[in-house]
């Protein structure tokens, strides 16, 4: 047992007590615990009903000991993450699990005492606890949208591979509690319990021994109390069924092929635009990969990532299920900027095989389950999949593609891994159309199907992406995007991840001492989170000590080993103190410099309307109350919108119009915003990176209004030779144009 768990330890993440170590521990210790329980008490004499309970409770705490003493071993090895955190997991799941083990084995020790090839029936008895528990989780997750777990022996499992937050819940406390509710029923009802000279077990003569009597009476109460912990699961949030999850949601809408259960806070309008959006996308989907859905998809929308979380297990992933032809989502802007992928996962499901549906046939291939549904539903980011994975190829990142369909895949960051998969599927889609990667999905061999082997299709690959023209700076952006580590190379995670995600609270609600120091945390487990050096420099500037902060915020500027697109962020932060102390040149130079070397579309837009602003002094105070903020004082959205609307309304200023278009578009006023878009486009785009914004967000309105002549207007106008996509770098224009065609 030692051996196996110091081996495990030496996997990334498993060093130390924390969530997989516990997990690791969980799933080992309950069933070794049972079966050498089991051995010892069938081998000799029988112990009293109570000694045995003790002695297998004694044994599983034993290898509990073992267990976190190797754990305590690689901690001193690699560092521990969160001591107390981890151990408080360790204790709640393995720590406990393991003595429910030992209890079991002294059960399954007097079922086997009296058999032939005692040994043997002790060792099947003994794992047949442990394992009918995986098989009931099993059974759960294929039967019901819940993708974790609860159990009596492991104790925990998140369920989410790319959800790195994975703290102490409260759930598993109230689980635990029914835990020890079934300990301390056992051990209460064996004290009730005598052996006869015979060795057969029997209850104690309860008349006149008031203590025995009441030693059972508490052990059954103790035992209904578990039992009834595990009937009411779905309120205590132990367990889920889709019914459970629909009435929690209180939401329910169709269309002529989507059902969507949602949160009930949705307005009527965005219930019914969610399952236009589901059908659309169902339909642009299935034209992509030549395949038609069988039957109703249905879409659960969560209100946000902590609903779903609580619901079906996942919080900021979106999970499909292709054999329930069911997707899970939380509720975001028009369109859905992740549904589409999702049912990409229910549509490839009609050419898989096995019972999960998925890519790979039996054994799920995760680089194409992924890829096909990045293929299928490219997301508007700046480039295109093919033309970040060029990128990835110039700077040598680009990994094999054998070894990127195969459980290598989990090994690279998920932005690497999802993107490079997506370019290489649409190229084996586009090149060899949908029925070789139906067939592919289906578990066939591609370089069977294709007739090349996988050096040769890789070499092709790489000759295709050297053929397309790439924007400047796409190397620097691409390093910055791909060379962070996936969460299994990261140090920490769970940890880091955490802390940021509370010091982000409490910046958000004015606690800044508090949140300063949470990010002093994170930087402390780790010093690469470029995230909590960069907001902890802001916090200090805007709300503590100015100068402190402008000091930090250029160590970032100047630190060479910092990804590019961290110390743009950090310039742009010093260049929005500038423009709030009246230097106004220094500011609009830096916002210039930073967004003419910026790939990312959005931050480079954003960089050219503050450096626009200064130049009138209405522009300037609408563009700071939007947002910058202040100084000492956050954004207030309220105060932005109406500095915003005072401009407009005054100078019908485009810059301005466009301003208050894109937020109205935000608060779903679609006619209003596309009237305030018109009204910009028609006055002239001050750059092009906001006309082409412009462009989009009216596609949008369009698409939301139904209203097929703007749609047709929009696509003519991204398709111009003079349109402002002419200058852009493709993934961008390219959704825009799937957007109108979907929604015409």
């Amino acid at each position: 047992m030692f051996a196996l768990l110091a081996g495990v330890g030496f996997l990334p993440l498993f060093g130390g007590p924390g969530y997989e170590q516990s997990l690791a521990s969980g799933l080992v210790l309950p069933s070794a615990a049972a079966i050498a329980v089991a051995l010892e008490l069938s081998a000799g004499p029988g112990l009293a009903p109570l000694a045995c309970v003790v002695r297998g409770m004694g044994h599983g705490l034993v290898l509990v000991g073992v267990a976190f003493v190797t754990a305590l071993l690689h901690a001193l090895r690699v560092g521990a993450c969160d001591f107390w955190g981890g151990t408080t997991f360790f204790v709640l799941t393995a720590g406990v699990g393991a003595p429910l083990g030992g209890v079991w084995g002294a059960l399954v020790a007097e079922a086997a005492r009296a058999r032939r090839r005692r040994r043997l029936w002790c060792v099947l008895l003994a794992l047949a606890a442990p394992l009918a528990g995986v098989a009931v989780s099993v059974a759960r997750f294929y039967a019901s949208p819940m993708i974790f777990a609860f159990d009596p022996f492991f104790g925990y499992f998140s369920g989410s591979l790319y959800d790195t937050i994975v703290d102490v819940r409260a759930e598993l406390w109230t689980y635990r509690a029914g835990t020890l509710a079934t300990l301390a029923g056992a051990g209460l009802a064996a004290s009730s319990l005598a052996r006869t000279g015979a060795g057969v077990l029997t209850l104690r003569p309860l008349r006149g021994d008031r203590g025995a009597a009441a030693r059972l009476a508490a052990g059954l109460v103790a035992l209904l109390v578990s039992l009834a912990g595990c009937f009411e699961g779905p309120s205590l949030g132990h367990w889920q069924s889709a019914a459970s999850i629909g009435s929690a949601l209180g939401g329910h809408a169709s269309g002529p092929r989507c059902d969507v259960l949602h949160t009930d806070s949705l307005l009527a309008g965005q219930v019914a635009l969610l399952v236009r959006d589901c059908e659309q996308q169902l339909a642009a989907v299935e034209r992509r990969l030549g395949a038609r859905l069988d039957g109703r998809l249905t879409v659960y929308a969560f209100r946000d990532a902590n609903q779903k979380r609580e619901l079906m297990g996942a919080a900021e992933t979106s999970i499909a299920k292709p054999w329930r032809r069911e997707v899970y989502v939380q509720v975001a802007g028009f369109p859905h900027p992740v549904l589409g992928h999702e049912i990409a996962h229910v549509v490839a499901g009609t050419f898989a095989r096995g019972p999960l549906r998925v890519g790979g046939g039996w054994w799920p291939n995760p680089g194409l389950i992924e890829g096909t549904a990045v293929a299928a539903s490219p997301d508007d980011d700046e480039l295109t999949d093919a033309q970040w994975a060029r990128a990835m190829l110039d700077l040598g990142l680009l990994p094999p593609m054998r070894d990127l369909f195969s459980l290598r895949f989990l090994g690279q960051s998920a932005e690497k891994s999802y993107t490079a998969a997506g370019a290489f599927v649409t190229w084996v889609l586009d090149r060899w159309g949908p029925g070789v990667v139906h067939a592919w999905y289906g578990g066939d061999p591609l370089d069977a199907l294709v007739g090349l082997r996988w050096d040769a299709l890789d070499a092709e690959f790489r000759s295709s992406l050297l053929s397309l023209t790439m924007p400047a700076e796409s190397s620097t952006y691409a390093s910055a995007k791909f060379r962070r580590p996936g969460v299994w190379a990261r140090t920490c995670p769970h940890v880091v991840d955490a802390l940021d995600r509370a010091a982000d609270r409490c910046r958000d609600e004015h606690r800044f001492a508090r949140a300063a120091d949470l990010y002093e945390r994170a930087l402390a487990s780790d010093p690469q989170d470029w995230h909590a050096r960069l907001d902890r420099a802001r916090v200090e500037l805007r709300y503590r000590d100015e100068a402190a902060g402008r000091e930090q915020l250029a160590a970032v500027v100047a630190d060479e080993g910092a990804p590019r697109t961290w110390r743009d962020r950090a310039q742009e932060a010093l260049a929005d103190d500038d423009l709030l102390h009246g230097r106004d040149a220094r500011a609009v130079e830096a916002y210039r410099v930073v967004a003419a070397r910026t790939l990312d579309e959005d931050a480079a837009r954003t960089l050219e309307v503050k450096a626009l602003g200064p130049g009138d002094p209405r522009a300037r105070r609408a563009i700071v109350d939007l947002l910058i903020g202040e100084p000492g004082r956050p954004v207030d959205s309220w105060i932005g919108a109406l500095s915003t609307g005072v401009w407009a309304g005054e100078t019908r200023d485009p810059l301005a119009a466009y301003l208050a278009g894109k937020n109205l578009v935000s608060h779903e006023d679609w006619a209003n915003a596309a009237s305030w878009l018109d009204a910009a486009l028609a006055a002239g785009v001050p750059t092009a990176r906001i006309g082409r914004e412009l462009l989009r967000e009216r596609a949008v309105c369009a698409c939301a209004l139904a209203d097929a002549a703007a749609l047709a207007r929009m696509r003519d106008e991204v398709e111009a030779a003079g349109s402002p996509f002419a200058a852009g770098a493709g993934g961008r224009r390219e959704w825009v144009l799937r957007l109108v065609a979907r929604c015409k």
